[in-house]
């Protein structure tokens, strides 16, 4: 019997992947806060988990106590997939699952480091500059998701069945309305994200299921 311990931080889009992936195969898993704004990411003891100081971070204790570490969210995924191939993150044939591979690109290589915090900061030390570049990689993104999407989309991405492409879609939706983004434009991740939220997988893992101001006022 392996044990899951995940390192994640509860607004970040990365963590929100794996956490939906765990729900969606109905895995048990220890979660353990790591704050990205107070310091605590690049501590010492998180840098040993992760030498970028990132999360997610999931470890693995295998029943003779082995631990073992896994960066990268995809990766993560990835590994959930061989391990716990039921239910699947990577649907159909051959040529589905490139096109959700392609999807999850779009989201995880393009769209998502480009208007992470490290890249705002490097931009520029004004609010307003970091809220516009933020805007203007999150629009770039989705607009190419939206053209691929309107062909290969049924209730979700690719097809009927949620996918690793949505489980990268919804949070980066998510920090698209955190920074004010016009979503009209995208109609079919609109409704790709009404679907999903219907999702048990989605209600399990969503951001405010982890947000510590809601746990401290509990």
């Amino acid at each position: 019997m392996q044990r899951l311990k995940l390192f994640h931080y509860w607004r970040s889009s990365s963590s929100w992947r794996v956490r939906w992936a765990l729900a969606h195969k109905g895995l048990s898993c220890e979660f353990v806060p790591v704050s990205l704004l107070n310091g605590e990411s690049e501590s010492p003891e998180h840098l040993a988990r992760n030498p970028l100081g990132f999360v997610p971070v999931l470890e693995v204790t295998d029943s003779d106590g082995n631990c073992r570490r896994l960066i990268e969210s995809i990766a993560i995924l990835e590994w959930l997939e061989e391990t716990h191939p039921e239910p699947g993150l990577y649907p159909g044939d051959a040529w589905d699952r490139a096109r959700i591979r392609s999807l999850v690109e779009i989201i995880n290589a393009e769209t998502q480091p480009l208007q992470n915090l490290p890249a705002q900061d490097l931009h520029s030390q004004d609010p307003e500059a970091k809220k516009t570049w933020a805007r203007h990689w999150i629009n770039q993104g989705l607009t190419a998701y939206e053209k691929i999407a309107s062909q290969t989309a049924g209730r979700f991405s690719v097809g009927d069945a949620l996918s690793a492409a949505d489980l990268c879609l919804i949070p980066q939706v998510y920090n698209a309305k955190r920074y004010n983004v016009d979503l009209t434009p995208f109609p079919t991740i609109l409704g790709i994200c009404a679907r999903a939220e219907q999702t048990p997988s989605w209600k399990l893992s969503e951001p405010e299921c982890f947000n510590p101001e809601k746990s401290r006022a509990n």
